[in-house]
């Protein structure tokens, strides 16, 4: 599939700004100031990555430049290109929707684990997070009523980690905020350009309530429903057209339902079934 088309910055000029004082190294400072300015998208897919003004612009070695950048690298949000160095990572169609189809899996099987798991004081983190984020929701920067505020995103991502925080699993929880950050990028980078009318507020209340009241089979459905809708948006705003958008997200759904851990789950019994049925 096509790339996305991303009009880029005219006067990059050198990363400004000092790292995360609550770091403990260098290089983790570094990982978390360009971590931060690529989801942000302040600084844009494709864009490179030089360790000198990296070096220059933070007072820190280049070691510890490329030990963050290598970080990065990892976790998908920069390509190291061998003697070219460093870029951004690009975006596109295709990575858009395999990261949404693997960031619903995890999502509903920790989802599925916290309803299960999740004690008193989990519920009152959900409502106490559901609250911060109003009733007006997402909330923009006043200089650009196009743009997602800062701490918009902040709430926002700390409201969906609560609902999954009692899941019992910390390798769980690092696959899914990895796959947060990247759908994320995307969504910030184009999906709140252009947007239709959507009532977020009632979405998010509708999935704090399924889960309070430990509806996993509603909350589940209602996940998938947010996290797709937000992807149908983003076509929306990449220009494509309505016909196209309608023909990829009915594939998209038929993807997700083929390999979700209800399907799974209801495949792993059945075999079991035919094996039991085979030793009698």
């Amino acid at each position: 599939m096509e790339a996305l088309k991303i009009e880029r910055d005219t006067n990059p000029g050198a990363v400004q700004g000092t790292l995360d004082p609550t770091a403990t190294t260098l290089s983790e400072g570094v990982f978390r100031k360009l971590r931060s300015e690529i989801l942000l998208c302040k600084l844009e897919p494709g864009r490179k990555l030089r360790i000198a003004e990296l070096t220059l612009a933070y007072g820190v070695s280049g070691s510890s430049v490329r030990e963050g950048l290598c970080r990065l690298a990892s976790a998908g949000l920069v390509k190291w290109e061998g003697q070219r160095g460093f870029r951004v990572a690009e975006i596109s169609v295709a990575e858009l929707l395999d990261l949404t189809k693997n960031r619903i899996w995890i999502e509903t099987i920790a989802l599925r684990a916290a309803i299960s798991r999740g004690q008193r004081d989990w519920e009152a983190e959900i409502l106490a997070a559901g609250h911060r984020l109003g009733p007006q929701q997402p909330w923009y920067t006043p200089e650009n009523p196009n743009d997602l505020a800062d701490n918009w995103i902040t709430c926002h991502r700390a409201f969906h980690r609560i609902l999954v925080s009692a899941c019992g699993s910390a390798q769980l929880l690092a696959m899914r905020d990895q796959l947060h950050d990247l759908c994320d990028r995307y969504k910030r980078m184009s999906g709140m350009r252009a947007t239709p009318p959507r009532d977020l507020a009632a979405e998010h209340k509708a999935l704090a309530d399924a889960v309070l009241n430990r509806d996993q089979h509603l909350a589940v459905m209602l996940i998938e429903e947010h996290f797709v809708r937000s992807v149908d948006i983003t076509l929306k705003a990449m220009g494509s057209s309505r016909v196209d958008i309608e023909r990829t997200m009915t594939e998209l759904r038929a993807q997700i339902r083929a390999g979700s851990f209800s399907s799974q789950s209801g495949g792993a019994s059945s075999t079991s079934k035919r094996q039991s049925r085979g030793r009698h």
